[in-house]
């Protein structure tokens, strides 16, 4: 009856917060011999606060709103290790029969295979171009990629991955024009979105920073969009 989910970026929130929903409300009534709502539902991460790719404001509401739903949100503990008994974090055992790693994945084991340089997580150093540093004509994109724009790294999300994709097709296409390539990739931030239960949500894009029912409206609207452009492709 404890859930511990390691990692309190969008999936850990958006996962933690739809459990608390299902324990408390869906699967109220459909048992005999256990109470749901007595489920202990536990999320982790070793930085000082959930959600931190977002602005702080944005980080104290969701911190707030998953204390709301039941969730127990413990940051700046560190999950030094996983076993069939739970979780040990920050020199405590945590018991627990199920335990969720929303705290990202390693990179592609290929770009350590080219032998060129990477970063901590295993993504292939690449330049403004997403060439591969020491590696002529090997690109590298999305989350096999660790790409600066601005002295900031891109995010290993979805907009981020397809934007490079895009540059890197038009960029050999002219090469093999004989045509060279004067702008570096530049990425356009399209904004970020987590869903924190039933009718709530959080959304950022620059210095726009929103949240509450009307958001999640929003997010929903994009999803169905999303999902029906999916639909007609495939």
């Amino acid at each position: 009856m404890t859930f511990v989910l390691v990692g309190a970026g969008p999936t850990g929130v958006e996962l933690a917060a739809s459990l608390a929903h299902m324990v408390n409300v869906t699967l109220q009534d459909n048992f005999r011999r256990i109470d749901p709502t007595k489920a202990n539902i536990i999320l982790l991460d070793a930085g000082n606060r959930v959600l931190p790719t977002f602005a702080d404001s944005v980080s104290r509401k969701v911190a707030r709103r998953l204390e709301m739903l039941g969730v127990k949100v413990l940051t700046g503990v560190k999950v030094e290790t996983v076993d069939d008994k739970g979780v040990i974090a920050g020199g405590s055992r945590i018991p627990s029969a199920t335990v969720v790693w929303t705290a990202g994945v390693a990179a592609s084991p290929i770009p350590k295979m080219l032998g060129t340089k990477t970063d901590r997580a295993g993504r292939a150093l690449v330049d403004p171009f997403l060439k591969v540093v020491g590696a002529p004509g090997v690109f590298v994109v999305g989350d096999a990629a660790s790409v600066v724009h601005n002295e900031h790294p891109v995010p290993g999300v979805a907009q981020a991955a397809i934007q490079e994709g895009r540059y890197v097709g038009r960029l050999i296409a002219k090469e093999l024009k004989g045509q060279k390539i004067a702008h570096p990739f530049s990425y356009f931030d399209k904004g970020s979105m987590a869903v924190v239960g039933k009718n709530y949500a959080v959304l950022e894009r620059g210095r726009l920073h929103t949240s509450g029912f009307l958001t999640w409206l929003v997010c929903e609207a994009q999803e169905s969009s999303v999902s029906r452009l999916l639909g007609s492709r495939f």
